[in-house]
């Protein structure tokens, strides 16, 4: 009854993440292909820009971040169940709860060490080579990462506890 009850008043707000996540992730994709696209005439036509092999790699970063996070919506990461379909199954139940606390545990290592690397490069006024952009808006996909990666956690358990 609770669980149901949880279910429903977060759905709306899952809906919205999901909505969110999954529009960066294709921006990032369209993004990567566009910047290469220009790359690949440039070079064609003799005439390459400096700036695309740097912009690929930025979005690219963002891209791998971001997938991490998503991967876990649905369990979907992580996860190695040849061992448990051999062992017994007091083990399947209790590695329900090795899952959720190791990768809630990386996530928030994550988070932590994604909040440093910004301060630090923010500190710093690190910026890229050649676009001179504010490095901690690249290291600001880690930290991203790590949130969208716990609420999925969360996400799958409410939703998805028959795929774990």
């Amino acid at each position: 009854m609770v669980l149901e009850q949880l279910r429903d008043k977060s759905k709306p707000f899952f809906n919205i993440l999901n909505k969110v996540s999954d529009a960066l992730a294709a921006l990032t994709a369209v993004g990567i292909f566009i910047v290469v696209i220009w790359q690949i005439t440039g070079r064609l036509i003799g005439n390459s820009a400096p700036w695309t092999e740097e912009l690929t790699r930025y979005i690219f970063i963002w891209m791998i971040f971001l997938g991490i996070g998503i991967g876990f919506r649905k369990g979907e990461s992580a996860r190695v169940t040849v061992f448990l379909n051999v062992l017994p199954k007091i083990f399947k139940k209790l590695s329900i709860y090795f899952y959720t606390g190791g990768t809630i545990l990386f996530f928030l290592f994550m988070l932590v060490a994604g909040i440093n690397l910004i301060i630090q490069q923010g500190n710093m006024n690190e910026t890229s080579t050649v676009l001179a952009l504010p490095m901690w808006l690249i290291g600001l996909s880690i930290p991203f990462a790590a949130v969208v990666g716990i609420l999925n956690v969360f996400q799958s358990l409410l939703y998805d506890i028959d795929l774990l």
